[in-house]
């Protein structure tokens, strides 16, 4: 196996752990935080987790089934068809995947994320309305 077969080896099981993620958030309702927080977050600064959880769910799931997807057109066509055109559409497929897990990413974060430390909660409306 060559250098080309190994990558693809290791994207595919990166797909298959940003599907699991996805399920396993989804069933569990509980986060993997390299996969879905940020670096300094945590699941406290969320300031809706159902939601951020649905938002994610399907973008991630789709991700990883394309990368998973794409690994397995890689690792036929490197071994069997060796076609310029299946790499190329392979390549294209994970790049859109990694686009659409970036861009949920970042949307997720700001949509969902509570900057400064923890999520508000119940009280919080009481406390503006105080002020």
């Amino acid at each position: 196996m060559g250098m080309s077969g190994t990558i693809d080896i290791l994207f595919l099981a990166s797909g298959c752990y940003l599907t699991g993620t996805a399920v396993m958030a989804k069933k569990r309702g509980s986060m993997v935080a390299s996969v879905m927080l940020g670096k300094n977050m945590s699941e406290n600064d969320i300031s809706d987790k159902e939601g951020f959880i649905n938002y994610m769910y399907k973008r991630l799931l789709l991700s990883g089934l394309m990368i998973v997807v794409a690994s397995v057109i890689h690792l036929v066509n490197d071994y069997y068809i060796k076609s310029n055109a299946l790499t190329w559409g392979g390549s294209i497929l994970i790049l859109a995947a990694l686009i659409i897990y970036t861009r949920t990413y970042m949307t997720g974060q700001k949509k969902y994320m509570v900057r400064g430390g923890t999520a508000p909660g119940p009280d919080s409306s009481k406390q503006k309305n105080k002020e």
